[in-house]
């Protein structure tokens, strides 16, 4: 007797929790976002995808793949570093049977920032989208619970989304934000006086380790699409000029001589480099000094797309 009053107060306990989570799930899973849109994309069109793009929030932002006259996905993602991308990569790679060519990005200290752990949050979001296991162990039942990957991150987004409808989203069928212009520039007005004293995030702190380490796996990567035969366009997107001042030296010349050995070493990899282009891109085109608002996207895609044209 004792022992079902006990199961039964355990039950009383829980049971309200587990509804919670469930609900929590559910809304986690409706809620609108590039994810789920490019999930549908990807199931519809993966068979004549040309193009697959990779990176951070950086090529997320930058890139809007329905200005591209070839079939092509962006599968960049916020704090989405090159170990995660390389197994988005192989994840993908027996879905595009009409892949020419990946995009991959190395901004300014992409080297010397740790890559993402093997429970980064995102993994679960990439096995429920696109059915990748990026965990690099066998995937359980709570890894298929989106929201338990990050609770404050969905809480907020369920907020913003059915609650207090704060954020208006513009995703076109191919997953970007065509409405993605709030940030602290806007926020300033564009004022570039006020952008000019303003303090931002930039990463400052030499990594030695990091840098071997990332590079040993990038190299490992090039030669995994070198052996596949496929093209590679390395990208370093634009940065606001405030940016570029406070760019460390050594970081950047580190990242540079990587690259300058990547181009002599493969005959397939190519670079854009338009970190440093203040000539087409000014204040308005930015976000925030080291992302694009949709503007900006589109004078990148529109680069991007004559550089793949130059391909061929």
């Amino acid at each position: 007797m004792k022992h079902r009053k006990f199961v039964i107060s355990i039950l009383i306990f829980f049971l309200p929790v587990l509804g919670g989570v469930l609900i929590a799930e559910y809304l986690s899973r409706e809620i609108t976002s590039g994810y789920k849109i490019n999930s549908t994309y990807l199931n519809a069109e993966a068979g004549s995808m040309e193009v697959l793009i990779l990176g951070s929030s950086q090529i997320k932002d930058g890139i809007n793949v329905a200005i591209l006259q070839q079939p092509s996905i962006n599968m960049a993602s916020g704090d989405q570093h090159h170990n995660t991308d390389f197994k988005l990569l192989k994840g993908l790679d027996s879905r595009l049977p009409k892949l020419t060519t990946v995009v991959l990005e190395v901004s300014y200290s992409h080297f010397e920032l740790p890559h993402n752990s093997p429970d980064f949050w995102k993994n679960s979001v990439y096995y429920e989208y696109y059915g990748i296991n990026a965990f690099e162990r066998r995937v359980y039942f709570k890894d298929r619970l989106i929201f338990l990957s990050n609770p404050k991150y969905f809480a907020e987004k369920i907020g913003e989304q059915f609650h207090d409808k704060s954020v208006k989203y513009g995703y076109n069928t191919v997953g970007f934000d065509t409405l993605n212009y709030s940030g602290r520039f806007k926020d300033m007005n564009y004022d570039e006086t006020k952008i000019e004293t303003a303090g931002f995030k930039i990463n400052l702190e030499p990594n030695l380790s990091v840098f071997d380490t990332n590079t040993t796996l990038f190299f490992e990567m090039l030669d995994y699409l070198k052996a596949k035969d496929l093209n590679v366009i390395i990208c370093n997107p634009p940065m606001y000029r405030t940016f570029l001042k406070k760019r460390n030296r050594e970081i950047l010349f580190r990242r540079d001589s990587i690259l300058n050995i990547v181009s002599e070493k493969y005959t397939n990899v190519s670079i854009l480099y338009a970190e440093e282009d203040t000539i087409n891109f000014h204040v308005k085109d930015f976000t925030n000094p080291s992302h694009l608002n949709p503007k900006g996207a589109q004078k990148f895609t529109s680069i991007l797309q004559t550089h793949l044209d130059s391909l061929h």
